[in-house]
Formats: structure tokens, C-alpha cells, sequence
């Protein structure tokens, strides 16, 4: 192995560790989070609302709002469990509420399309730069979360763009 490729791996591992401590400290008990990341499945349970909220969306819509988030320089940790194709964005806590509130008798609830997790409910989730039952990382935690309005707008933009199957939203 070059030294290049030495140091582009203690990048990542540094960038994964710091992913890590961050999610460590939304938990009451980081303890218990990283002996579920050692064992079983690789997910641990970390509670909702302490330190983040959720807005989760089907993938093919949430594909597109990464990338309306990403052209505004606004992407926080997203999540996507591949088997229920959902990515999960983390949004600051109390922004559930705001979301519940907005998307009440929408299309997006309707098609349960769009939905927003407070308090109370939990994110399974792998160690960042893991895999683990489907669970990935898209953009790791530790970086600022996405702003809610700023990921509200990015999901009016993305539904406005060619090629999303209208069914879903109309």
C-alpha cells in the first residue's frame, strides 16, 4: 500500500469516527448503541427528538431532494434503508411537528410518500461506513442537519422536475 492510499484511509477512518461519536452522543446510552453496532444485526436504536428530528421519503423522490439540497450546498445525514427503499433525512429537533403540520391532508401523506418521526420513535441505523441489513449512510452525520425549510423547498423543486412518476404526488 503507497502512502497516499495509507492516508486517504486514515481520512476516512477519522471522518467515519467523528460520524460515529456524533451519533454516540444523540444517545442516552452510547453503551448500549455500540454493542448493537458490534453485534446482531449492526443496528443500534437511537432515539428521536433529543438531538434530531426525521423527514422520511421514498427513495425516488429522495434521491431527487438529495440533489436539490446538494446545488444549494444544504445536504445533512440522510439514511436509506434499502429494503423499504426510505431515505431518512435528519432535521433539527421540533421540525417533526412542523412537518406533521405542513404535510396534514397533502398528496405526500395520502400516498405516504413523505412523513415526519419526532420524538418517541427511533432511527435503526449501522455504524457510519457500514453497511449493516440494508442500512447505509448516504451522507454521514456530524456535519450541521438539514434545515427544514431549506428541505421542504428542495422537495417542492424536486417534485417539479421531469421523470418523477406524477402518480405519487398528485
Amino acid at each position: 500500500m503507497n502512502a497516499g492510499a495509507r492516508g486517504d484511509r486514515r481520512v476516512r477512518v477519522t471522518v467515519e469516527a467523528d460520524a460515529a461519536e456524533w451519533l454516540l452522543a444523540a444517545s442516552d446510552d452510547p453503551g448500549r448503541v455500540r454493542l448493537q453496532w458490534a453485534s446482531g444485526t449492526g443496528l443500534a436504536d437511537l432515539p428521536v427528538g433529543p438531538v434530531f428530528d426525521l423527514v422520511r421519503m421514498c427513495d425516488g423522490i429522495g434521491t431527487a431532494v438529495i440533489q436539490a439540497l446538494r446545488r444549494r450546498d444544504a445536504a445533512g445525514p440522510v439514511m436509506l434503508a434499502t429494503a423499504s427503499h426510505v431515505l431518512s433525512f435528519l432535521v433539527p429537533p421540533g421540525s417533526a411537528a412542523e412537518w406533521k403540520g405542513w404535510l396534514a391532508g397533502t398528496a405526500y401523506a395520502r400516498r405516504r410518500a413523505v412523513a415526519a418521526a419526532g420524538p418517541g420513535r427511533v432511527l435503526r441505523c449501522p455504524r457510519p461506513g457500514c453497511v449493516r441489513q440494508g442500512h447505509v449512510w448516504l451522507i454521514r452525520p456530524g456535519g450541521p442537519l438539514t434545515d427544514s425549510r431549506t428541505l421542504r423547498a428542495a422537495l417542492e423543486e424536486a417534485i417539479d422536475r421531469p421523470g418523477l412518476p406524477d402518480v405519487l404526488f398528485r
